[in-house]
């Protein structure tokens, strides 16, 4: 069993406020790769959590998912740039285009990520917004767009790991939200695995939140992780 290193790990900062968004970052430092700030605390207060963790010298995973016309997505990816994250996120359902868009508006130190299927979807769910062929047919059509229009790699479930490492190669980020230790509540997580078992499948990097963050003791839920045990 493989253990999951630090440096693979994305704490999701899933707060409202800008001061318990950077103590968990002050208490997470060097424990964690990166920390990611997603649309409910962009939204509150993305300006000054943003300034924070650039203070903090952190890598940040903006993840806003943008999808829009291909004028507005550049646009709003040289917005963003001022953060100078390390990942930004963008739907792949935008197109080819969209995301060429995105990818050419990113600084050299950005990594654009497409976003293919949610982990929130299972497979009636997928089917009744009219992708017909599955979730994995999906997301390979979609992982397909996203290397076209030159970006970075992807964002799917831990399901779907394996074959979008086949498909990019090692170099490209393969990183899986829906990860949940053993025996822990799914949430909205249709499409779930371990940590150990989305490392082993072929995630560069996974997404954990609630898990660690909601934890009676949440270092020791982030040490069971990365002991390949969660």
């Amino acid at each position: 069993m493989e253990d999951v290193r630090p440096d693979q790990v994305i704490l999701a900062l899933d707060v409202d406020t800008a001061e318990e968004a950077l103590q968990w970052a002050k208490r997470f430092h060097g424990k964690v790769g990166t920390f990611k700030v997603g649309l409910q605390l962009y939204l509150r207060a993305g300006p000054e959590v943003l300034a924070g963790l650039h203070k903090l010298k952190v890598p940040v995973f903006l993840d806003l998912k943008f999808h829009d016309i291909p004028n507005t997505v550049r646009k709003a990816v040289a917005a963003a740039a001022v953060w100078r994250p390390r990942f930004l996120t963008v739907h792949t359902l935008g197109g080819r285009e969209m995301m060429e868009a995105a990818a050419s508006s990113a600084p050299e130190e950005t990594d654009i990520l497409g976003v293919t299927i949610l982990t929130s979807l299972n497979e009636a769910s997928v089917a009744e917004v009219g992708l017909t062929n599955g979730t994995s047919a999906a997301v390979d059509r979609l992982s397909s767009l996203a290397r076209k229009a030159g970006l970075g790699g992807v964002v799917c479930s831990p399901h779907e790991a394996a074959q979008e490492r086949a498909a990019w190669g090692q170099l490209a980020e393969i990183v899986t939200p829906g990860v949940r230790p053993p025996g822990a509540k799914q949430n909205d997580q249709a499409r779930a695995k371990t940590a150990t078992e989305a490392i082993e499948a072929g995630a560069s990097r996974i997404v954990i939140g609630r898990p660690v963050l909601n934890a009676t003791n949440p270092e020791e839920a982030l040490e069971i992780i990365l002991e390949g045990n969660g």
